[in-house]
């Protein structure tokens, strides 16, 4: 039991990161969908505002759930969101050349392109968000070892 715990908290980050960003890719296809198959957009047209839309919640849901970051300031609230999303633009090049690469030269169904798309664009984005909330990432590690360092320090004298 001691392992199991261990090993969530040492993966936690991933863990959370990988429920947050399984919702975010739900919320990227089915606004896809939305804007593709039922409002008949242009598939680039639609997988921008997917891609829009689903970073807007995974901006969210990463710094205060998954990283747990914390910000003292509008100006360090503003440098996160900035640093997130230049990151994810570098997912949104990805995320469109993935979908003309599936659907214009492949031929595939756009819903199996965007599938597809999102499982790639979905590790990029773990990578680079990670660097996003990297002083977050700092700041619980070092709780980590201030709560190990206490705990072993109670149960010395407990002996």
């Amino acid at each position: 039991m001691a392992f199991i715990k261990r090993m969530i908290f040492k993966y936690r980050d991933f863990l959370t990161y990988t429920v947050f960003g399984f919702l975010a890719s739900v919320v990227n296809i089915a606004t896809y969908w939305v804007f593709r198959h039922t409002l008949i957009w242009p598939y680039l047209l639609a997988n921008t505002m997917a891609w829009l839309i689903a970073n807007l919640f995974g901006f969210f849901t990463n710094k205060s759930l998954v990283f747990q970051s914390k910000y003292t300031s509008f100006r360090a609230l503003f440098q996160e969101i900035i640093s997130f999303f230049f990151f994810r633009g570098v997912s949104f090049f990805l995320d469109n050349g993935l979908m003309i690469v599936g659907i214009s030269m492949l031929g595939w169904h756009s819903m199996t392109a965007k599938i597809v798309d999102q499982l790639i664009v979905g590790i990029v984005n773990y990578i680079t968000t990670s660097y996003t909330f990297k002083k977050s990432e700092k700041q619980m590690a070092l709780r980590g070892r201030i709560l190990r360092h206490y705990h072993t320090i109670r149960n010395r004298g407990k002996s």
